[in-house]
């Protein structure tokens, strides 16, 4: 009888191997200001650790909501360069009426607030 093809699923082994290990010895409330930081910034704390050691910054994470709102805009600028093919194609005016509803769609998109 033949085995089952098991799939392979989630995120494929990183190429860096880190197995490597350091060792820093902290305050409590040190441990507990850079956890906080690590966490605020989306990131375990080795992550956050190693990222702040090399580069002396940490890369934060979008929140859901920032993602969703770099895909709308993602979405309206595909929509904006579909629109200015057309213009080139068909001449400005066909488009005007769209190209305005569009900017002012993004222009709205841009002027929420910012959840900090």
């Amino acid at each position: 009888p033949t085995d089952p093809v098991k799939k392979k699923g989630g995120r494929p082994p990183s190429a860096t191997k880190r197995d490597q290990q350091m060792t820093v010895l902290l305050s409590k409330l040190e441990k507990l200001a850079i956890q906080k930081r690590a966490e605020k910034a989306g990131l375990t704390l080795s992550d956050y650790g190693r990222q702040m050691v090399l580069t002396g910054k940490a890369q934060v994470r979008l929140s859901p909501q920032e993602n969703e709102t770099l895909n709308q805009v993602a979405r309206l600028g595909n929509n904006l360069n579909q629109i200015a093919h057309k213009a080139n194609a068909d001449g400005i005016r066909s488009i005007a009426l769209e190209a305005h509803r569009l900017l002012q769609q993004l222009s709205q998109l841009l002027d929420k607030p910012a959840a900090l």
